[in-house]
């Protein structure tokens, strides 16, 4: 088993304080960057190559997201002001790597990226329009990540990632229902220019 590890085996790439959980409700509201199809069959691939427990959850490609940013719903004068204020956050194109996967207080499975300062500069401009919205944000410290799995209790991830390219050109405001219509609501599109 010395090709696999479990729990936290890299100490220089610590856990996040915490994970930030869906806002209680039926629905909530998530700014994300979403892989295309290539790169979620690239990390659906390197889900075989994990060892998992009975039980996991893996959550379906097209619902695998990086979080640049989650809150409640919004009134309609909210979201407005929040889709005005998204339209002017500059969006470069971004050649981001995800380069290594792990386990989150042992149940939750995670890729992350490489360190990428567009990606850095691009939460920090989203954080300035929620705040210009008028949104009131907890802001943990962003720990850039793709969920790849939950009830991962006991899953062994290999020591070796093979980098998986993705290429960034937009991120989408969705309204995401968490209820018994799991699913992801398209509200607003951000590219690049």
């Amino acid at each position: 088993m010395d090709d696999f590890n479990r729990d936290s085996a890299y100490p220089d790439h610590p856990e996040p304080e915490w994970e930030s959980a869906p806002p209680v409700g039926d629905s909530h509201l998530l700014i994300a960057l979403f892989p295309d199809a290539a790169v979620q069959a690239a990390i659906e691939a390197h889900r075989k190559d994990w060892l998992w427990p009975a039980g996991r959850h893996f959550p379906r490609g097209p619902r695998m997201h990086l979080t640049l940013h989650c809150f409640g719903d919004q009134t309609q004068p909210v979201e407005k002001r929040l889709r005005d204020a998204l339209a002017r956050v500059p969006v470069q194109p971004m050649e981001l790597m995800l380069d290594h996967s792990r386990t989150w207080n042992n149940h939750i499975a995670v890729v992350q990226p490489a360190e990428h300062p567009g990606l850095r500069a691009l939460y920090k401009h989203i954080s300035h329009a929620v705040q210009q919205a008028g949104i009131l944000t907890d802001t943990p410290k962003f720990t850039p990540h793709i969920t790849i799995a939950r009830k991962a209790t006991g899953a062994a991830y290999p020591m070796h990632m093979l980098p998986i390219p993705w290429r960034v050109k937009k991120f989408l405001l969705v309204r995401s229902f968490t209820g018994a219509s799991f699913r992801h609501e398209v509200l607003a599109s951000y590219e690049a220019k």
